[in-house]
């Protein structure tokens, strides 16, 4: 378990006793304990009135909606997604998701198709949020790109899902792709409690950071990406090894595709023509390989994994190397091997 966690004022206290529920067992998988989320009654119903603030108002199992307030004299907006199989009677996980230059929060929820990617995925956060149970919080930036300000706005995401539902203070994460990766290691270099663990995507960062809450990271990135080149990426992730004080590493931890690679349900099949519905299955064999690296012996327990993903090649890949990586040869899932990584911790 990580060490050094500041605990969470009184934003983070259960919204169990407003809501009249009954609280039971943390959401996601079935852990034995506690009222079974298949039984209504050991979890009623929220009932939100359809005039409610969406930046106040409870959160439902099964919403999807937009919450806009003015941060630093702007508008700005995230994307709040519950899964049908949400608890809100049980402190729930909670992930923070951005979205890449030139995308938008649609875009990458899946809402809204991205260039000719194939629609209904995005991230693929929500897919496993509808495995596993947990919020899912997708902000928008300004113009469609972020800033380093824009980590400001990050904690102020939390502070406001907040204020809708329970979050366990202990299980709150974030993740974004290359201009959202950025954003990323931005906002775990403003060094605070709020976020105990990162995973990047194509992203990049700083050459410094200094940590006191020490937490875990696992990058992922394409060794032929040609908008963000690998040595970028690797600089930021040598940046968060040394943050954390590792003391070993690396070392091959994970292999995914391939006749060796790991037999759990983190790659993606669809329908005809990767088309909806997605779903998680075993990797091919015969796929090519992801692997992924661990520097560990580092402050806190945590660890950090660096993913050198194969890179998609049906789709631009001589002009970006594979830089959207939520698709690749692989099929890997990257949204359930880093929720995998993170429930490690």
């Amino acid at each position: 378990m990580l060490t050094a966690r500041a605990t969470i004022a009184s934003t983070a206290l259960p919204l169990c006793a407003a809501l009249l529920l009954a609280c039971g067992a943390n959401p996601g998988r079935p852990t034995g304990d506690g009222p079974d989320a298949a039984d209504p009654a050991a979890c009623p119903a929220v009932v939100v009135a359809p005039d409610a603030d969406p930046c106040t108002a409870p959160i439902a199992p099964g919403t999807s909606r937009t919450c806009r307030f003015t941060f630093a004299g702007a508008t700005r907006e995230f994307l709040i997604y519950a899964p049908p199989n949400y608890r809100p009677c049980a402190p729930a996980p909670l992930v923070v998701d951005a979205h890449g230059t030139s995308e938008t929060a649609a875009e990458q929820a899946g809402l809204a198709p991205f260039r000719d990617w194939p629609g209904g995925l995005g991230s693929g956060w929500r897919l496993v949020a509808d495995r596993d149970g947990f919020l899912v919080a997708q902000p928008q930036g300004i113009g469609n790109r972020w800033t380093a300000a824009d980590a400001d706005l990050m904690l102020e995401v939390v502070a406001k899902m907040q204020a809708m539902a329970s979050i366990d203070p202990a299980k709150v994460y974030m993740t974004g792709i290359s201009n959202g990766g950025q954003l990323t290691y931005w906002t775990g270099c403003k060094d605070t409690a709020v976020f105990r663990g990162f995973a990047p995507v194509s992203g990049y960062g700083q050459q410094a950071c200094t940590l006191s809450h020490p937490a875990p990271l696992i990058h992922f990135h394409s060794p032929d990406d040609r908008i963000i080149g690998d040595a970028d990426g690797r600089a930021a992730f040598q940046m968060w090894v040394a943050a954390n004080h590792c003391q070993r590493g690396p070392t091959r931890t994970m292999t995914f595709g391939g006749p060796t690679g790991d037999a759990r349900p983190l790659c993606l099949h669809s329908g005809p023509g990767a088309t909806p519905p997605w779903s998680l299955a075993a990797c091919d064999p015969a796929a090519p390989a992801t692997t992924c690296e661990t520097w560990d012996q580092c402050d806190g327990g945590v660890e950090a994994t660096y993913c050198t993903v194969a890179p998609d090649h049906a789709r631009h890949f001589d002009t970006t190397g594979g830089h959207i990586l939520y698709l690749n040869d692989t099929n890997l899932s990257l949204a359930a091997v880093a929720w995998e990584y993170f429930e490690r911790f």
